[in-house]
């Protein structure tokens, strides 16, 4: 484990997590960003789903596919920030919608659980596939970080390098540390009730004799939708099924990286003593940065930004 030196401020970990998606960080972007101007909307489909990608395509080696949070998207402000920083490093940028995130609820009939893995490893293969002359790396932030490893570990495709931060390793008691923050859960809460409000706008049918609306605990509301709504048949069977274990770790075959802070409020970072100490498996510990913050200071600039533009784009430079 490495424990990065890099200055993080403020050290609140809740103004860090706040920050990590706040829109007023976008205020570092131009006013038309070239990755934006550049960008081409693609609908991936697949024999599982159909994926919504916005891809900013450029001469360089190197494209980075970037896979926002849970009920965030490809337009998250973290996503933004980080496409914008490696467009300007001459890396093309692709950023993923996972199911039922951003405005692409119609696209699918049944509804997007954090087990669908394999549609998002199929979308990885298509833009693979799309650009064989690429270099492709993979990056994702807290749910999106723990797709991106287990993205890795199940694809066939050679990767470049893996960034995985603020990932949930052991979702259960992430789900723990949320309940045990009242503002987390209604956060979270708030935007996992307008998502699927827009989804029973789409597919009334999907949701009859389930009134979901009235439930004031995301975990009890987590624990009927796994009922209803996938394979399994409690919370912690389908918890288990997107943790990253042991099998998923030693499943990755290129260079990962696993960036967490200690602060994490909803992410615990005890979980972190489960990973297989593997030679390509790397994890970067930092004392502040809460939830996918990293913030440094009054830029507003994240440390993670830095870190992965050096490892990918300038790494051989």
């Amino acid at each position: 484990m490495i424990i990065c030196p890099a200055p993080i401020r403020p050290k609140n970990p809740h103004i860090q997590s706040f920050l990590a998606s706040s829109r007023l960080r976008l205020w570092r972007l131009p006013k038309n960003p070239r990755f934006r101007e550049d960008s081409q909307t693609a609908l991936i489909e697949t024999p599982l789903a159909t994926l919504e990608a916005h891809c900013s395509i450029q001469a360089g080696d190197d494209l980075v596919v970037i896979i926002h949070g849970w009920e965030g998207s490809a337009n998250s402000t973290y996503v933004q920030l980080l496409a914008h920083r490696l467009y300007q490093s001459d890396c093309s940028v692709v950023r993923l919608n996972m199911r039922d995130h951003g405005d692409t609820h119609h696209l699918n009939d049944a509804l997007f659980h954090s087990c669908r893995i394999d549609e998002m490893v199929a979308a990885l293969n298509w833009i693979a596939d799309q650009h064989p002359n690429k270099q492709i790396s993979l990056t994702g932030f807290s749910l999106g970080g723990n797709f991106a490893l287990r993205m890795a570990s199940k694809s066939q495709k050679a990767l470049k390098k893996v960034v995985a931060i603020s990932p949930p390793i052991n979702p259960q008691n992430a789900m723990a540390a949320i309940q045990d923050a009242q503002v987390y859960q209604q956060y979270f809460l708030k935007k996992w009730r307008k998502s699927l409000q827009i989804k029973q706008d789409h597919f009334p049918h999907l949701f009859e004799g389930h009134d979901w609306q009235k439930e004031q605990s995301l975990a009890q509301l987590t624990a009927d939708f796994v009922i209803r709504h996938t394979e399994y048949d409690s919370a912690s069977a389908y918890f288990k099924g997107y943790s990253i274990s042991p099998e998923v770790v030693k499943g990755i075959q290129s260079d990962a990286t696993i960036i967490s802070s200690w602060d994490d409020p909803v992410i615990p970072f005890a979980d972190l003593s489960t990973i297989d100490r593997l030679p390509q498996v790397k994890i970067i510990a930092v004392p502040h940065g809460g939830h996918c913050g990293f913030i440094q200071g009054w830029s507003m600039r994240s440390w993670v930004e830095d870190y992965i533009v050096n490892e990918i784009c300038h790494e051989s430079t």
